[in-house]
């Protein structure tokens, strides 16, 4: 699969990201983290930042980043390679840099957990799980053309410049078919507990299940995201015709994920 994602990428001329003055690792190096953190295993434009500050705020859980993305304290974790699965990742510096950032955090207030969601970890969480001494993991998708539409808004553009917009609907689609695919491995091989986006939304709490945690505080109307707030696609027509008939090719998954009636 590696050599299908990048037969993706390098044909569009995805950009890298803008250079960062900071190291490329971190100095610091630890070879094992020990307090206990939640990963949200979950493709880019999944809504997991919602989710993610739903449970900071219902439990006590903190974030390496305010994105809940601790691959943005990592210049080496943001390259235009971090899908790649053979990507080298000097895990000792990541964890270096993550543990000094859990220090800085804790200066003001300590928590029971630390919660992590970047995107690429589902190419590679096996090995990334595996420097941690106690974790939670759930898995959270998204129906393709609501995922899709949000990485047009918020990603995709910048990385896609001077790519038809048409190519590049119909390549977001192949990749939610490559990611849903990783997903679905994951809960297949480790028992993972899935709440897609949808779940969530209709009952925010869902993902306090699944992390095995208890609320410790009364919801918070700044972070709830139910069913009342439906998204506005900005999908064209046309483009979700797009976007219906290549996620077909893969009627298994739509229909693992509950999506088999989201993209007539």
């Amino acid at each position: 699969m590696n050599v299908a994602v990048d037969r993706f990428l390098k044909p569009l001329g995805l950009q890298a990201r803008p250079a960062d003055p900071g190291p490329y690792w971190p100095k610091r190096r630890v070879e094992r983290i020990h307090r206990p953190f939640l990963f949200l295993l979950a493709p880019p434009g999944a809504g997991t930042t919602a989710v993610a500050r739903h449970v900071a705020a219902r439990a006590d859980v903190g974030g390496l980043h305010s994105s809940f993305e601790g691959q943005r304290l990592v210049r080496g974790l943001m390259d235009n390679d971090q899908w790649l699965a053979q990507k080298f990742v000097d895990y000792e510096a990541v964890l270096g840099g993550w543990s000094a950032r859990m220090a800085e955090v804790e200066r003001s207030r300590s928590h029971a957990f630390f919660l992590e969601k970047s995107p690429p970890h589902l190419v590679r969480y096996e090995t990334l799980f595996s420097h941690f001494a106690e974790y939670r993991v759930a898995v959270c998708n998204r129906a393709p053309l609501t995922n899709i539409d949000a990485q047009l808004k918020r990603y995709a553009v910048p990385a896609y410049r001077g790519v038809p917009r048409e190519q590049v609907v119909r390549h977001l689609a192949r990749m939610w078919i490559w990611r849903s695919g990783l997903l679905r491995d994951a809960i297949e091989r480790h028992g993972y507990p899935l709440v897609t986006y949808e779940r969530f939304r209709s009952d925010n709490d869902a993902i306090l299940t699944a992390f095995g945690l208890e609320s410790s505080a009364a919801p918070d109307a700044s972070t709830e995201d139910g069913a009342g707030s439906a998204p506005v696609l900005m999908l064209t027509t046309g483009e979700r015709r797009i976007v219906a008939e290549t996620v077909a090719e893969a009627p298994d998954l739509l229909a693992f994920f509950g999506y088999a009636d989201e993209t007539g």
